[in-house]
């Protein structure tokens, strides 16, 4: 049905070019041609006297303050001051809980600018609607990036990492429980650094990143929670030829608590590894990983592991020569697609630590069997060759060397993972002294692939602080989380989140929080690391900025909200028609009354 505005249109441009035509029908001059215009210009002027165009309104710019803006922001002539909660006291800013209300208030305004550091994630939960202008504030000098390390078996190598801002000649430290140094890095023109130890005893420790200046001065310190983990003894069955890596593996398979089975075949049926191991379904079910050599990989023991290895079993390849097509048959037949192997190429190796007092830390005092004397941070390193392999994306690097190198990877395979070892002998670093080195490596691999235990663990924030909300998930029934002071919060278990178990949980003290619910064997318990606040305060300001540009970059697209309209004034067009009018009729008394020449 056609509104009254289109129906009035529709009357008058007919009634208007009806009487256009009518005179030229009458008489075909000149003048005749300036009416039959006037007419039409008449009832366009009629239209719009009736129907004024809509004009936009508004057009105020809302000016919102956030963090660390300027005490001196002051709303220019079409501007609006906003200051949300976090702002400073600005004189004249008008006060709100958020952006969202700021916008709900000031429905006329057309644009947002805003100052300060950013927008928290309270108000980027949504679109704004209205196009956003932010320029991010300079990034403060310090730490801007952190990267914990991960959950970390004992005795095992953990690695932090992280980035500074305008550090560049200074020097990230990171200091044990009890303030000693274990590991030092000079931060280049980047400002990236990785530092590393070996987690000792099981349980969470509190560690400090120490971030010092050019000249020394402390600029810095954070507190960085690592995690040792408490791990039943690995249960491990290694299967090959008597070979000097075969017995360097079984010393460190000791040294490392594993529970090690295994089956040597030096030929006629003899067995150097002083046990009787059958490689049957029963016998792997009792192993966490099997460590085998590509020579002993035959028909039987594919299928076996194989089967294995889709119910969770870690299978550890581990090269003894180049690769052959029927080698790499073999190892696809137990899930590991990879290509070439033929061509051994150097191994990369990183310094041992930047200096002397940092290896002395790694390593500690020394023993009768290892002394410190041995293998100094001066000493060259070994050399060491690795097979070339090229591997499908589903292939996930273990351990790679300084240039990136893969001396190890693993593949998925039904609930369990394939590893290939391409070091072709990688037993000379413990007789180079570098033992370490092996160990770390070996364990890295194994940790990569062994059969996951039942450890609880459920996923929470890698650097939580106090009073910001985190979500802990993996969680279920009656959990709760006693604090540092021993105050007990129930957690309430969010329907929504279904099958992940989570719920949201404010900490409101710094110190070690334990999450606690029962489980089959009693109480399960899981202890994290809350930060004080302010600790990461670069970082999250970097953050802020970033994430604020993102968002109202995305803002600005045309999904926009439309520009508010009302109707003009009607008077322009009333007097123009009513001069266009005149005109009209003045032309027809002289013209059209006189006859044609």
């Amino acid at each position: 049905m056609l509104s009254f505005q289109t129906l009035t249109a529709v009357l008058i441009a007919v009634g208007a070019l009806a009487a256009a035509i009518a005179m030229l029908w009458r008489r075909r001059d000149w003048r005749v041609g300036v009416l039959a215009a006037l007419t039409l210009v008449s009832g366009l002027l009629l239209y719009l006297a009736l129907f004024p165009p809509r004009l936009p309104v508004g057009g105020e710019t809302l000016v919102i303050a956030t963090a660390e803006s300027p005490l001196t922001a002051k709303a220019q002539p079409g501007e609006r001051l906003i200051a949300l909660p976090e702002a400073p006291a600005i004189n004249g800013a008008e006060r709100v809980p958020d952006l969202a209300t700021a916008l709900r208030r000031h429905e006329q305004a057309q644009r947002v600018r805003l100052i300060g550091r950013g927008l928290t994630p309270r108000d980027r939960d949504a679109a704004a609607g209205l196009p956003i202008t932010f320029t991010p504030m300079p990034v403060p000098r310090g730490l801007i990036r952190l990267d914990p390390p991960a959950d970390t078996p004992a005795g095992a190598i953990f690695t932090v990492a992280g980035e500074a801002n305008g550090m560049e000649g200074g020097a990230a430290e990171l200091l044990d429980p009890a303030g000693r140094r274990v590991d030092r890095r000079v931060i280049g023109t980047d400002g990236a650094f990785a530092m590393g130890g070996t987690a000792r005893a099981p349980g969470l420790a509190a560690f400090t990143l120490r971030l010092r200046g050019r000249d020394g001065k402390i600029v810095s310190d954070t507190p960085v929670p690592l995690r040792t983990i408490a791990q039943p003894p690995l249960r491990a069955l290694l299967i090959g030829a008597p070979s000097p890596e075969a017995k360097y593996l079984r010393r460190w398979a000791e040294d490392s608590g594993i529970a090690l089975q295994s089956r040597l075949e030096a030929g006629g049926g003899v067995n150097l590894g002083g046990e009787s191991v059958s490689l049957n379904a029963a016998t792997l079910r009792e192993v966490d990983v099997v460590i085998i050599d590509d020579q002993s990989l035959g028909s039987g023991s594919r299928a076996v592991l194989a089967q294995a290895v889709a119910g969770g079993l870690g299978v550890v390849v581990r090269m003894t020569g180049p690769a052959s097509a029927a080698a790499r048959g073999n190892w696809g037949a137990l899930g590991l697609t990879v290509e070439g192997g033929s061509e051994a190429v150097p191994v990369t190796l990183s310094p041992l630590a930047p200096d002397a007092d940092t290896l002395t830390s790694l390593r500690g005092p020394g023993s009768v069997d290892a002394p410190a004397s041995i293998n100094t941070v001066d000493d060259p390193a070994p050399d060491l060759g690795r097979w070339a392999v090229r591997a499908a994306p589903a292939f996930v690097p273990a351990v790679t060397d300084a240039d990136g190198g893969v001396l190890s990877g693993w593949q998925q395979r039904g609930q369990g993972r394939v590893a290939l070892w391409t070091v072709a002998n990688s037993f000379t670093l413990v007789l180079n002294g570098q033992a370490d080195r092996y160990y770390q490596w070996w364990s890295e691999t194994v940790s990569a692939v062994s059969r996951p235990d039942s450890t609880f663990r459920p996923v929470v924030p890698a650097l939580p602080e106090v009073g910001e909300r985190m979500v802990i998930c993996g969680v279920l029934g009656t959990v709760r989380v006693i604090g540092p002071d021993s105050t007990e919060t129930a957690l309430a278990i969010d329907p929504l989140a279904g099958a992940q178990g989570c719920a949201a949980y404010w900490p409101a003290s710094a110190g070690v929080h334990r999450i606690v619910q029962p489980g089959c064997d009693g109480m399960q318990e899981f202890a994290l690391l809350v930060l004080p606040k302010g600790a990461l305060t670069v970082a999250k300001a970097k953050e802020m900025g970033e994430t604020t540009r993102r968002w109202a970059a995305e803002q600005n697209a045309p999904a926009a909200r439309d520009t508010p309209e009302r109707r003009g004034p009607a008077w322009p067009y009333v007097l123009a028609w009513l001069l266009v009018s005149g005109l009209l009729w003045l032309g027809e008394r002289r013209w059209l009354t006189r006859p044609s020449p």
